[in-house]
């Protein structure tokens, strides 16, 4: 955006926590453009994601894992690692191919987390919906890393 935003943070992660739809959109969006992993209040939005994470809206937990996948650092992907491997089970197609996207990401910044969801992630390649394989096409890199030995 050009200016520094840190004075900020806090009132965005006010009005992510807000119950209209409209308001915590704006709010994810706000984050996803200003958060950095050095942000202080960033470990503050650990329990108000879950929180999106579980929710029974579809618009909020495709909401929390967009953001999660845009602002994750390595203690927010340790923390929420599970949920989003929850988000595997989900009814909705649409939320399992962003939960599968979101999880390459949360892979990337912590490594510990494939050895538990690799499970999930191999029954994903059976789904149903026509465009869970593409989903995971990102995952092909990893055969190319080493360092990680899967």
């Amino acid at each position: 955006m050009g200016y520094e935003m840190n004075w900020a943070s806090f009132n965005v992660i006010e009005v992510m926590s807000s119950q209209k739809f409209a308001y915590k959109r704006i709010a994810y969006v706000a984050a996803c453009q200003s958060f950095k992993p050095e942000t202080e209040v960033l470990m503050l939005a650990t329990n108000l994601i879950k929180k999106d994470l579980a929710s029974a809206n579809m618009f909020d937990t495709s909401l929390a894992l967009n953001g999660l996948a845009n602002f994750l650092t390595p203690d927010l992907a340790r923390d929420l690692s599970a949920d989003v491997v929850a988000l595997l089970n989900n009814s909705r197609p649409y939320i399992r191919k962003k939960a599968v996207l979101t999880l390459y990401k949360i892979f990337l910044k912590f490594p510990d987390a494939l050895r538990p969801a690799f499970p999930r992630l191999k029954e994903k390649l059976e789904d149903p919906d026509p465009s869970k394989p593409l989903s995971l096409h990102p995952f092909h890199s990893f055969q190319k890393v080493k360092k990680y030995q899967y």
